[in-house]
């Protein structure tokens, strides 16, 4: 069921936010490959959808969206890429290896070629784990293109999502203050002079000990520019309950819209007025 503290009126507003996608011209290509730890919600059992990939390509149907769901990072390359207007990961480790899942890794040369493909005016958003992807030592280019990397997570929890900037043309859906049980991550080397906050969390006891930079309130949703391509990033979406919400599949399909250049860019970086007194 619709939140009810949804905004009257939001049902005309989405139909014009994705507008592109009602009539067929958006394409995505969704990645869940998983050289790191893989999570349950990306997992495929009997070489069946997992259930990202069910609910993405229900959403894809719906909405008319072309949907190319896979687990090959071999697929990260400029002839491939040039076949879609939005890439989503939901991954994790150095994809440059193939690791636990098995499955083929991407290339020195499509790494490249894929931030190359943002720069160039590609859409690119991020789920969950993206922000364990590629991470370790110095930022990688990959995490200075996301914003931020996935350094720690305690156990699940209900926390409350605070929107940060309710005008953003993917933040429609989500109710001002929202509760959701999920696992949280807290994150490191974000690129605070580049991103704009568009949510985060008050920060819970176990984050305010362990991390003192996140003492009040911790980032889980923003975007950024990145040459003429546009970045997203949500931390959620390790709890299939999160998958299943209609609040956070109309968010996705939104922020789907906003990557694939529908609406106003709107991401001026704001990250020191929302949290002045972040270390």
């Amino acid at each position: 069921m619709w939140h009810k503290f949804m905004r009257v009126g939001m049902a005309a507003a989405m139909a014009a936010a994705f507008g592109a996608m009602e009539a067929g011209a958006v394409n995505v290509l969704l990645l869940t490959k998983s050289s790191g730890f893989e999570h349950s919600a990306i997992a495929r059992e009997n070489d069946e959808p997992s259930l990202v990939e069910r609910i993405a390509a229900e959403l894809a149907e719906e909405h008319e969206v072309g949907l190319t769901a896979t687990k090959d990072a071999s697929l990260i390359n400029a002839d491939n890429l040039a076949n879609y207007d939005v890439v989503i990961f939901y991954t994790s480790g150095n994809l440059l290896q193939e690791g636990s899942d098995g499955h083929p890794p991407m290339t020195e040369e499509g790494k490249e070629e894929f931030l190359e493909w943002i720069e160039n005016g590609g859409g690119f958003i991020g789920i969950h784990s993206a922000s364990d992807t590629f991470r370790g030592g110095d930022p990688d280019p990959y995490i200075e293109m996301l914003g931020g990397e996935f350094t720690w997570h305690g156990p699940q929890f209900e926390g409350t999502v605070r929107v940060t900037d309710g005008d953003h043309p993917a933040m429609g859906a989500i109710p001002t203050e929202w509760d959701v049980w999920d696992e949280w991550y807290v994150h490191t080397h974000l690129n605070t002079d580049n991103i704009r906050l568009l949510a985060v969390m008050e920060a819970p006891e176990n984050i305010q000990e362990n991390h003192s930079e996140h003492e009040q309130e911790v980032p889980v949703i923003w975007c950024r520019s990145y040459g003429d391509g546009r970045v997203f990033y949500n931390a959620m979406g390790h709890a299939h309950d999160v998958w299943e919400d209609e609040i956070f599949q109309q968010h996705l399909l939104d922020a789907v819209a906003w990557a694939a250049g529908e609406g106003p860019l709107h991401a001026e970086p704001n990250f020191h007025d929302v949290l002045p007194d972040h270390e």
